[in-house]
């Protein structure tokens, strides 16, 4: 299932389940949904000392930042609307809300503003099909946003394992796991950035420890689609060899599934743009599942696809994704997967590792394996920048347990 059509019946389910707020009406906005044939309107008023400011995000949102709100009660149900998906809200403090449009593929959008009789501002958002034709409001400038729509690169967290006080696994030579995995996060870092719809974000640059739930939170905050942890296998066995690619065990998803729910009262950030804290048990468990679920399919789909491209160049330890309930694995909204490099325990593979030759090696063999998932994920990438594309949202994780 993807997860765009998750994220629909999670913004519906809190339509219909979600407690009206309280707030006091003179800081509301109001919104209205009108649906035609060849054009949707949607028309976004707030209260005197008010502003509303378009943000930039993915190419199938309307992001709108409003300042002097507290509320934007009563949102109509887009279902059956041939250019609108969903729409929802995020409070980001006292006095701030973001209304998020979710559109459907291959709609396009053009915004005028003004202002109401009463001194409140007005946002008027036209979508349509191809280039939007809807006349403008008098007197309003038009940003013709739908001409050149605004497309979120992919971003991939590349967390190079373990760091500073925890050197990781020891080779025979000497060498240390957490030296070998930031050489190669480097270079695969290098590679992504030459790719144009992609942003690379190295969870750390250089010898430092970071906790492991850090590393996952980084990723969130970054706001990846993806997060690659990389690491170098150990066994007491120095015959052991070949790379290994891990995702999440149900186990582990059960148990941060728990966690979460059980601090949701606390819980400052938001699960997939959904807010847990002001959720009943029921609720929030059934809005954490669904998009949990949606991304354990994510990042098995990224394994598979990193999995393929190693075996084109490198020995494989175990046939197939492994699972694992490592901690960095656990983000429950950003795909996440685990890469074993080799066994820096095998004497061979060890002085493989530490060559910049066999580096580059593991480094494109990765690279490839996310280029190939983003194009299945995002198949209208390569397409001309004048097009929106719908996205679909990965979900990222950053370390494994400390071996």
């Amino acid at each position: 299932m993807r997860y765009l059509f998750i994220a629909t019946l999670v913004f519906l389910a809190l339509a219909l389940l979600a407690p009206v707020g309280s707030a006091d009406s003179a800081a509301n906005a109001s919104l209205s949904l009108r649906s035609g044939p060849n054009v949707t309107r949607l028309v976004l008023t707030g209260p005197k000392g008010a502003s509303f400011s378009l943000r930039a995000g993915r190419a199938d949102q309307v992001m709108v930042a409003m300042e002097g709100v507290e509320a934007l009660p009563g949102l109509p149900n887009p279902v059956g609307d041939r250019y609108v998906s969903a729409l929802h809200t995020r409070n980001k403090g006292k006095g701030k809300l973001e209304l998020i449009v979710e559109l459907r593929p291959a709609a396009q959008y053009r915004t005028a503003q003004s202002m109401t009789g009463l001194g409140g501002p007005s946002l008027t958002v036209d979508f349509t099909a191809g280039k939007a034709t809807a006349s403008r409001p008098p007197h309003a400038p038009v940003a013709e946003a739908g001409d050149r729509p605004l497309r979120k690169r992919f971003v991939v967290a590349v967390d190079a394992g373990h760091g500073g006080k925890d050197t990781g696994a020891l080779g025979a030579e000497g060498n240390q796991e957490k030296d070998i995995v930031l050489a190669i996060a480097r270079k695969l870092e290098a590679l992504l950035k030459a790719e144009p719809d992609i942003r690379p974000v190295m969870i750390r640059q250089n010898d430092e420890f970071i906790e492991l739930r850090q590393r996952m939170e980084r990723a969130r905050k970054e706001r990846a689609d993806l997060f690659v942890s990389l690491h170098a296998d150990a066994y007491n066995d120095p015959n052991a060899r070949g790379a290994s690619v891990f995702t999440l065990s149900e186990h582990g998803a059960t148990s941060e599934a728990a966690r979460r729910l059980a601090d949701r009262e606390n819980a400052a950030d938001q699960i997939g743009g959904v807010a847990l804290h002001d959720k009943d048990e029921v609720l929030a468990s059934v809005l954490l599942d669904l998009t949990q679920n949606a991304t354990l399919e994510a990042s098995d789909r990224a394994a598979a696809s990193v999995l393929r491209a190693l075996q084109k160049t490198h020995a494989i330890h175990q046939p197939g994704i492994q699972k694992a309930g490592f901690a960095v694995l656990k983000s429950p909204d950003v795909p996440s997967i685990l890469v074993e490099t080799a066994f820096i325990s095998n004497p061979e593979e060890e002085l493989k590792l530490r060559s910049p030759a066999y580096q580059d090696q593991i480094a494109a063999a990765i690279a490839e394996g996310i280029r190939t998932y983003l194009k299945r994920t995002r198949p209208a990438t390569a397409a001309s920048a004048g097009r929106p594309v719908r996205q679909e949202v990965a979900v990222s994780a950053t370390e494994k347990a400390v071996k």
